[in-house]
């Protein structure tokens, strides 16, 4: 199984852009209400397989790699893939 490792850097964005990215990419939990309910949101990554490695560092398959990297580069982020072999 081939997957690749997808690294990438949100330095040149503001907060806001990477709160707006985080919350695309990973999904957030939704209080309102006061605290009175509370509703998960999901993110792209809730219907891919993946491993994160670190806080920008992602191990996907290769299949699901287009979609990860529509979301990078739709939100501007520097993004680095290397291909990586698993047993």
């Amino acid at each position: 199984m081939t997957q690749k490792l997808v690294c990438y850097s949100l330095r040149k964005l503001t907060a806001v852009q990477r709160m707006k990215f985080q919350r695309e990419m990973y999904g957030f939990k939704d209080i309102s209400n006061y605290g009175k309910y509370a509703y998960r949101r999901p993110g792209i990554m809730d219907s891919i397989k993946h491993r994160k490695i670190y806080y920008s560092s992602l191990r996907v398959s290769e299949k699901d790699l287009e979609k990860v990297l529509t979301i990078l580069k739709k939100h501007k982020a520097e993004i680095h893939v290397s291909g990586l072999k698993c047993h």
